[in-house]
């Protein structure tokens, strides 16, 4: 399967000998929850950053393969509790893009992430480990965004990420600590910079 992807990659790459594969480095910010992980759920910031490159295909598609850090979870509100959970992943999200135009695209494809660790922060002062109440390594979701060229070189971006692969959490002896399963869902702004 991975000496397909790699050839498949190689006759795109090969197709587009008129235009060069480009690089570039992506930040923004998370707006993240996860939906059916707690009953009182709100919304998290957090920040994603990482590398990316753009594989042309024709003039109008193109593939642009990433590697992020980013910084998911959600905050929790409950009089007289206020709970915030960080999950960190590295993600690799490999998507299909399209030019609308000059200046704008659209990308779309999956994401596949790896989980890192996982902080819990009661009342803005108590911060916990709780990586091993997380035992799902592996994440999948699906991304759709739009990207500007606002000058040269620099573009804004907004994406969605549907988080597909549902994960849960356990208590100290193993236990889950809800009958359901949970999903990322990932709102991003951000800025990426061509080299």
């Amino acid at each position: 399967m991975k000496k397909r992807f790699v050839i498949l990659l190689l006759l795109f790459i090969n197709y587009s000998g008129y235009s060069q594969v480009s690089f570039g480095v992506k930040s923004g910010i998370n707006i993240a929850t996860t939906k059916g992980l707690i009953e009182f759920v709100k919304n998290r910031v957090g920040w994603y950053g990482g590398g990316f490159a753009t594989i042309p295909i024709n003039e109008k598609f193109y593939l642009q393969p990433e590697l992020l850090y980013s910084s998911k979870g959600n905050g929790e509100k409950y009089k007289p509790y206020k709970t915030v959970l960080t999950l960190n992943y590295l993600d690799v999200p490999i998507l299909l893009g399209y030019n609308i135009d000059h200046k704008t695209s659209l990308v779309f494809g999956p994401e596949f992430g790896y989980f890192l660790s996982a902080h819990r922060v009661y009342n803005n002062n108590e911060n916990f480990n709780v990586s091993k109440n997380y035992p799902s390594k592996f994440d999948v979701g699906l991304d759709i965004g739009l990207k500007y060229m606002a000058i040269k070189d620099i573009l804004i971006e907004v994406r969605y990420s549907y988080g597909l692969k549902t994960f849960y959490a356990i208590d100290e002896v193993g236990n889950r600590t809800i009958p359901t399963n949970a999903a990322n869902r990932v709102f991003q702004i951000g800025i990426n910079y061509l080299f």
